[in-house]
């Protein structure tokens, strides 16, 4: 079984020999394997570096502190570092309102991290081995999945490896009792209380009477699952970059560039799962998308809105302009009134405004002297039309102001409308007013009334950066 160890960890490229591996045992006959061809692999020609990490998670007792023991003497037997941390699970799942499982899970793998970092090892070896991979799969059918859910469990991901995975229950329970190892037995295996102990102890050996050589018909399976999985990943990272786009943390997905793909339903609910929408929503979405514009989508953490020709997902709670500078007052509620009483010529004041910089500056009209170009991205005002301070806030219904160029005034929304503004981006819009008259509608159109003059002394120029 050395052999075979150590050529899956070459063929896997799960680490170099000089590289630094955490074991985690837990002192059960899969992680006291793992330990032992360690071990092995250091009494034959190569020399791996590694030490133990062991949780206590305190669920059984006496029997977890006698856990803690046995891996602590085997390491001692071993001369190998050993690190242990106990914890109050049961706390921990009561006072998160998760399972005990969930709960030794993250405490875990939490600990195991920050152990890593802090030591400076390079991997974390986890004793999983090929049954689990089959049971996991086997849950993950049970429950729903997606393709990803058919791979089973990962050889490396991140700075997680397994390095028994190659091997079956059956093939370490050989090894065990060929090498005469001792190890400790967990009594909550044998217990059906937990949904994996159920697949194990009870579905796994009925499926076993259909096939005996069932390790071996999915490990075979789950190379071929792992491949389709692989291509997979490819194709949605193609669909991603042909449908997606970003702007200024806004997500555009183009609906005739959705349509167009083979299998659009599924490479569409991969692509939302990152955005939190499970698979109903998934469905409900893709079947929306020869609907009217305006439906609306949420999930926990993003709101996507079905628009013309493109969904549009953006954070549903869009950051406020934060605290700014001494330049500017404090903002209250969504409203920023601005001590912007610039009189010196070249005076720069700026601040942080959404996921960008309003800079605001005073310039001689001798310094635009009529040469520059239109972008909705700066206004170009005239200086002594404005009235300080003035104030940055969030257009409102019923708001209107004279785009320029134009003489008869618009209201906001209708401006907004013409300017096919999604209804989940309408929500960044502001205005920069003087007393309550709008100079220029954000990012978008001056108001005429501010225009540059063959009068016009001083601008005042504001730039969206």
């Amino acid at each position: 079984m050395l052999h075979a160890f150590l050529t899956y960890i070459n063929e896997q490229k799960l680490f170099e020999p000089s590289e630094k591996v955490l074991l985690t045992v837990s002192g059960g006959k899969d992680s006291v394997t793992m330990f032992d061809l360690f071990c092995g692999a250091n009494r034959g020609d190569g020399r791996l570096s590694f030490a133990v990490a062991h949780c206590n998670f305190q669920l059984r007792g006496r029997d977890s502190d006698e856990d803690q023991i046995f891996v602590e003497n085997l390491c001692k037997e071993n001369n190998v570092v050993f690190h242990t941390k106990t914890f109050d699970t049961k706390a921990y799942a009561k006072k998160n309102k998760i399972s005990i499982e969930m709960a030794a899970r993250t405490l875990r793998y939490e600990w195991f991290e920050s152990l890593r970092q802090e030591l400076n090892f390079d991997y974390i070896a986890t004793a999983h081995h090929l049954n689990d991979s089959i049971e996991t799969v086997l849950l993950n059918l049970t429950k729903g999945t997606g393709i990803s859910g058919l791979k089973g469990i990962s050889a490396k991901k991140g700075h997680i490896i397994r390095p028994v995975l190659f091997a079956s229950r059956q093939a370490i329970d050989g090894y065990v009792a060929e090498k005469n190892l001792s190890w400790r037995e967990d009594s909550s295996n044998a217990s059906n209380d937990y949904q994996r102990n159920l697949i194990r102890n009870q579905v796994v050996p009925l499926l076993k009477k259909i096939n005996p050589n069932l390790d071996e018909t999915f490990a075979r399976n789950l190379e071929r699952f792992q491949s389709l999985e692989a291509d997979f990943r490819k194709n949605l990272s193609h669909f991603k970059a042909t449908v997606m786009r970003e702007e200024s943390g806004v997500f555009f997905l183009k609906i005739a560039n959705i349509k167009y793909w083979q299998s659009a339903n599924y490479y569409l609910e991969e692509l939302l799962k990152e955005f939190g929408f499970n698979y109903f929503q998934s469905k409900e979405i893709f079947n929306s998308l020869d609907g009217l514009s305006g439906k609306v989508f949420h999930s926990e953490s993003f709101t996507l809105l079905k628009d013309r020709e493109e969904l549009v997902i953006t954070a549903p709670q869009q950051r406020l302009p934060p605290q700014p500078s001494a330049t500017a007052a404090a903002p209250i509620g969504r409203e920023l009134s601005l001590d912007i009483n610039i009189h010196e010529i070249r005076d720069i004041k700026s601040f942080d405004f959404l996921d960008k910089k309003l800079s605001f500056s005073v310039l001689g009209i001798e310094e635009i002297d009529g040469k520059f170009e239109r972008n909705s991205s700066v206004l170009f005002a005239d200086f002594d039309k404005i009235t300080f301070p003035i104030t940055l806030r969030q257009w409102h219904t019923g708001d209107w102001f004279i785009p320029l160029g134009m003489k008869g005034k618009k209201k906001i929304s209708d401006f907004l409308i013409d300017k096919k503004i999604s209804l989940n981006l309408k929500k960044n819009i502001f205005l920069l007013t003087s007393q309550n008259t709008v100079v220029w509608v954000v990012g978008q159109r001056a108001d005429d009334r501010f225009k540059l003059m063959d009068t016009t002394k001083k601008v005042l120029k504001v730039e969206m950066i």
